[in-house]
């Protein structure tokens, strides 16, 4: 947990179910609302802005970081290598 709170004293600063704050971690929650996110900014001392913002990620970009973030470690490293081949000294793939 982020700032070093466990589960147990975030959801106690939030105001919200320990229960609901652990699943909402665990990714079980697809669409928290934003009630729930604003409660959680603040126990955590920061603005609901900051928590969303990304800066200059396109909505297609942001689409794939969620894709990459439900593969495994060796799933990952295939798609690495797809979609950036390392080069031999030659500079072929």
């Amino acid at each position: 947990m982020a700032k070093g709170l466990s589960t147990n004293k975030l959801s106690n600063l939030a105001g919200l179910s320990q229960s609901y704050v652990r699943n909402l971690e665990a990714g079980k929650y697809d669409n928290p609302t934003v009630d729930s996110l604003e409660l959680i900014c603040d126990a955590l001392g920061i603005t609901f802005e900051d928590f969303v913002n990304y800066g200059d990620l396109s909505l297609s970009q942001l689409k794939a970081m969620k894709v990459v973030r439900m593969l495994s470690d060796e799933q990952l490293e295939g798609f690495c290598q797809l979609v950036n081949p390392q080069k031999d000294p030659d500079g072929r793939p």
